[in-house]
């Protein structure tokens, strides 16, 4: 049986996943600090159908993230249960093999979006949309990283 850090750690685990599927379908979209394509339409030259398509491939694996993050909800809310319960064993690694192949439907479909919005830019916009994504990345680090400055104290 799972103890109470090994249960902690499935779920880490899984949401681990998750939030990573989360990161790389969204920062299309919704990046941090507002910083999503479509603010640099006119700098790559992107066209009013490639902005819709994109658009449908962003909602579309959106939707899909809702939906499987839902589905995982309820399974590991039906795992932490079972795992109280204390569960037989076989019926643990079946809940655990449904929230795998959950995560690798997901993943599956992350990558079948990356590839379509690929397909939707030009090698050119790719490119450049990758470069200004490492500008912005850079700039966050930097931010993130700087440590405070001390104010001058006047007496």
């Amino acid at each position: 049986m799972l103890n109470k850090s090994s249960q902690t750690l499935v779920f880490i685990t899984l949401l681990t996943l998750l939030i990573s599927l989360a990161d790389g379908r969204l920062a299309l979209a919704e990046p941090k600090g507002d910083e999503s394509i479509f603010k640099y339409k006119k700098e790559l030259v992107i066209t009013d159908q490639q902005e819709t398509n994109l658009r449908n491939i962003i909602t579309k694996i959106q939707d899909m993230l809702k939906k499987k993050t839902e589905e995982l909800n309820q399974h590991r809310a039906g795992l932490n249960k079972m795992l109280e319960d204390k569960a037989d064993l076989t019926k643990i690694k079946e809940k655990l093999r449904t929230i795998a192949r959950i995560q690798a439907e997901a993943t599956y479909e992350d990558i079948a979006s990356i590839r379509a919005i690929e397909t939707e830019l030009t090698a050119i916009q790719m490119t450049q949309w990758r470069g200004m994504q490492d500008k912005f990345r850079k700039s966050q680090e930097k931010t993130q990283t700087a440590a405070p400055t001390q104010k001058e104290v006047t007496p």
